[in-house]
């Protein structure tokens, strides 16, 4: 078995994570509200399936373009300054999902 973290690690947990969010978002929302959202997707998008499937999209498309930056930062910067190792692709996007994780909780 291959040790460290891998691209199927990377998707079992963006799943594990997306999935927590929307259980979470599903279980806080309220019946009945008089909430009226001006967000660009509530307007124009009136499929709940198509909206869904835009925001988990751009929420994957988001994860790596943060993890790629969050990789040259870590291999240009970080690494020189404190003397520890380069990071891959799969490791910054795995710290990239837990420290957006951390932060946003």
């Amino acid at each position: 078995m291959e040790k460290g973290i891998t691209i199927r690690f990377n998707i079992l947990a963006t799943i594990a994570l997306w999935t927590m969010s929307l259980v979470f978002a599903l279980t806080n929302f309220e019946v009945g509200s008089t909430y009226e959202s001006n967000a660009l997707i509530d307007i124009y998008i009136d499929s709940l399936i198509v909206k869904m499937t835009l925001l988990l999209a751009i929420w994957v498309a988001s994860a790596l373009v943060f993890s790629k930056l969050f990789n040259e930062i870590w291999n240009r910067l970080i690494s020189d300054i404190f003397k520890i190792r380069q990071i891959n692709f799969s490791e910054s996007y795995a710290l990239s999902i837990l420290i957006t994780w951390v932060l946003l909780s």
